[in-house]
């Protein structure tokens, strides 16, 4: 438990444990033989196929998840940093292979629970793990959510209304009308599954129009 008492801080303030004392989360630590893995910058944490039986918790880093289409063109669903949780709808469906690849975008931590343990009822009904399960349902309704502004995203038919709406995604999301965000162009391109070069194009049309203002990844829309 060294590794994770140096990281207790960290862990106790993840939304899996919210509402946990001290001693609940202890508790449930040790009981799901807790552990925590160092992964390398673009190393794979689950691959498409897997059959998964863990939960994942991200402590520090950042991991892209994506598909790749039959002749290996990339798509980015999301990206996930600390706190986040990975592919949590595939875990709680028994014997139903992940469809995604997460690939980490820089080294990465990652606190590995056994989903079952997480899942399965202890004799005595104690409260953290009805805590447990209810906080994994808020999670799951999170991100349906955000796959539902995904969809938003990806379905506009032109690349100019898909930068659009995911710019006023992120400042609704970021509750201010400059923000930075956390692609780069690439990553940007194949999130919003178009061409980079278009999309670059697009943009910089956009700040000339007066749409918006940006440098890198930092963003500004204007009235």
């Amino acid at each position: 438990m060294e590794r994770l008492e140096k990281y207790y801080n960290q862990i106790k303030t993840s939304p899996v444990f919210y509402g946990m004392s001290d001693d609940e989360l202890k508790g449930l630590l040790e009981c799901f033989n807790a552990r925590i893995r160092k992964y390398e910058k673009e190393e794979m944490i689950i691959r498409q196929g897997d059959i998964i039986s863990n939960i994942y918790l991200i402590l520090d880093g950042e991991v892209n998840i994506e598909k790749d289409s039959y002749w290996g063109r990339r798509i980015i669903i999301s990206r996930l940093g600390q706190n986040d949780n990975l592919a949590l709808s595939f875990v709680g469906s028994k014997n139903i292979e992940s469809s995604i690849d997460a690939i980490t975008v820089e080294d990465t931590l990652v606190l590995i629970l056994s989903y079952e343990k997480c899942t399965s009822m202890c004799q005595n009904a104690c409260t953290r793990h009805k805590i447990l399960i209810n906080n994994l349902f808020q999670i799951l309704s999170k991100e349906n959510i955000e796959l539902i502004q995904k969809i938003e995203n990806v379905s506009q038919k032109s690349i100019r209304d898909k930068l659009l709406t995911y710019l006023s995604n992120e400042a609704r999301k970021k509750h201010s009308n400059s923000f930075d965000i956390q692609f780069n162009r690439q990553d940007l391109a194949d999130y919003l599954n178009v061409d980079r070069s278009a999309m670059s194009f697009e943009l910089s049309k956009l700040q000339k129009e007066g749409f918006i203002k940006y440098d890198k990844n930092h963003f500004e829309l204007l009235s």
